[in-house]
């Protein structure tokens, strides 16, 4: 009779003692879990730009193995989905640098001549203001030529000589 009660509280045992060979060992992280879990801690400490820049590694390693044919084409696509949605989360974090405003310089008065003042001389002698006297006394090549009496009109006050003549 021993033995029969033996029996059925050592097959529990044996089995028990079984099924621990079976068991997966303790999973060691992967160095893409170890990855993530550096952007997670840079992130964390405000390191953002350090965690965007491990992110940008990691994606280049999925593409690589997905280009590679060691990872799947699915499997790829998934974690390249969430690589996208971490770097817009940590976009988002990211500060953006307020642009500091430049100082608008105040305009100077110049200084405009009063109207008792004088015009400045030009060194070509003219004055800065002075119109010419009248534009329409020039013909029409500006010259003066072709208005008024000519060489050979001998009218009076041409004769080239000083006042009357006797005579």
């Amino acid at each position: 009779m021993r033995r029969r009660i033996l029996l059925p509280a050592g097959l529990p045992l044996a089995a028990t003692l079984a099924l621990t060979g079976c068991t997966p060992p303790e999973a060691q992280p992967t160095a893409w879990q170890s990855t993530v879990q550096m952007v997670a801690n840079q992130a964390s400490a405000g390191d953002y730009a350090s965690a965007l820049s491990t992110l940008d590694a990691l994606e280049a390693e999925v593409v690589s193995r997905r280009d590679a044919g060691t990872l799947s084409a699915g499997d790829a696509d998934g974690i390249l989905s969430r690589i996208a949605a971490v770097r817009a989360d940590l976009s988002s974090l990211t500060p953006t640098p307020t642009p500091t405003p430049t100082p608008t310089p105040t305009p100077t008065p110049t200084a405009e001549p009063m109207p008792d003042e004088q015009p400045t001389i030009s060194e070509d002698g003219g004055a800065d203001d002075e119109e010419p006297a009248n534009p329409g006394d020039q013909g029409p090549g500006g010259n003066g030529k072709g208005k008024g009496p000519g060489k050979d009109d001998q009218g009076p006050g041409s004769g080239g000589g000083p006042g009357k003549k006797d005579g």
